[in-house]
């Protein structure tokens, strides 16, 4: 217990560290309420980028370990724990960030509720932001069908480079 909310704590422990350019945006339980843990967190592409980063260098940032290495290490590989609806292991997803099998890499990504994500490329060194209003209600798999737009996007530039 820090006595803190959870956004204080995140400001002071990950968001100044990584140099963020803005506030985040909290959603709220109700009116005057607790922050959401689960979800509706906001920001700009930027500071996206750089949690995106975070995550990309197992949670070194400018020689500070901002997030333990073992933790991001389970929080990008299936919570094999956790069942499908037909009583399954999951594989796609982790804690909080969904893993998409792609041209033979697994994909780490966040997802926001209209079209926002944040993928690691791994194999790239690169990290892919989208911010959106509207994510597709189709799926391959788990995953929405857009968000294999946007990966493939991505490494379509990146590959120009």
């Amino acid at each position: 217990m820090t006595g803190q909310t959870l956004s204080d704590y995140a400001a002071e422990k990950l968001w100044q560290p990584m140099g963020a350019e803005t506030e985040a945006l909290w959603s709220l339980d109700r009116k005057n309420g607790m922050e959401k843990a689960y979800c509706c967190f906001n920001s700009h592409a930027r500071d996206f980028a750089r949690l995106g980063q975070l995550v990309l260098n197992k949670g070194h940032w400018k020689g500070r370990q901002l997030i333990s290495e073992e933790y991001l290490e389970a929080a990008t590989h299936p919570a094999t724990h956790l069942k499908d609806s037909k009583g399954k292991s999951v594989t796609y997803y982790g804690y909080q960030w969904w893993l998409m099998d792609h041209q033979q890499e697994i994909i780490p990504y966040a997802r926001g509720i209209l079209g926002q994500y944040i993928f690691i490329i791994p194999s790239q060194k690169a990290v892919i932001v989208r911010l959106g209003h509207l994510r597709s209600d189709t799926r391959i798999g788990e995953h929405p069908t857009d968000a294999y737009t946007w990966v493939n996007m991505g490494r379509d530039l990146l590959d120009q480079q």
